[in-house]
């Protein structure tokens, strides 16, 4: 009987479009040309998903004719899938003229856990990473007096992170702070305002008491915000920069 790999030999023909079967029991001419139909043998594609879910457009049976076949992934709870392995090394494709029923395997990875250690600020959630090993936008902390200046691999700030790293395993990322120094701005008109007045200040600072500006003829009334209110003083614990206004009255 006659061979070819990857097809069923479907019999002797008498035309070449194969639609007229010999008769098996039938006489034939002295001449005559034959013509062999061969079927694709269709072989099964087996899935190992050790207890994920497959992907419903990988096929489940492929032929010599096939061509390549690009596979989808596997989907399991709680891990993050790796890749397809064909006969020991990873593959992204089924290759083509397959002879013989093809057994893939699915490989998954554990999530990383990343922590974050804020030194006093909000408390962030941890996160994982996601199938490229990367974190997703991190919500910036809060920290009363200080600006956030990023998050940092080490405790000491030697080395910086940044989102395009890849995370290779379960780690703690620390946030780095600065002191927030806030502006003040003294408003005098034509006046002077007293160099022992701080041009600017910290949530930290002591209350600081406000020396009075100066104005040739007029007497200092005294400093207020922008909405008015009269200030004598940046307690300690404000937060912010501040416009402060000299309103002053003309002496007689």
């Amino acid at each position: 009987m006659k061979e070819r790999k990857g097809y069923h030999f479907a019999g002797w023909y008498i035309d070449k479009e194969c639609t007229k079967r010999i008769n098996p029991g039938g006489i034939l001419p002295h001449t005559m040309s034959l013509y062999d139909k061969w079927i694709p043998i269709w072989y099964p594609v087996v899935y190992q998903t050790d207890g994920g879910m497959n992907s419903r457009k990988n096929p489940k049976y492929i032929t010599i004719e096939s061509g390549v076949i690009r596979l989808y992934p596997a989907k399991k709870q709680g891990k993050i899938f790796e890749g397809w392995y064909l006969d020991g090394k990873r593959v992204e494709y089924i290759p083509e003229r397959q002879c013989q029923p093809v057994t893939l395997v699915a490989k998954y990875r554990d999530f990383n856990t990343v922590q974050f250690e804020t030194f006093g600020g909000a408390i962030i959630p941890n996160m994982h990473t996601n199938s490229d090993k990367k974190l997703e936008d991190i919500r910036t902390p809060m920290r009363l007096g200080y600006t956030f200046m990023g998050w940092y691999w080490d405790p000491d700030y030697h080395w910086q992170y940044t989102y395009d790293q890849a995370i290779e395993e379960d780690c703690t990322l620390y946030a780095r702070w600065e002191v927030t120094h806030f502006s003040i701005i003294y408003d005098v008109g034509k006046g002077y305002a007293s160099r022992s007045n701080p041009r600017t200040y910290t949530y930290f600072d002591k209350t600081i008491k406000l020396k009075p500006a100066k104005k040739e003829g007029y007497r200092f009334v005294g400093w207020f915000d922008e909405r008015g209110n009269e200030l004598i003083e940046i307690r300690e614990h404000s937060l912010g920069d501040k416009k402060l206004i000299a309103h002053f009255e003309k002496m007689d």
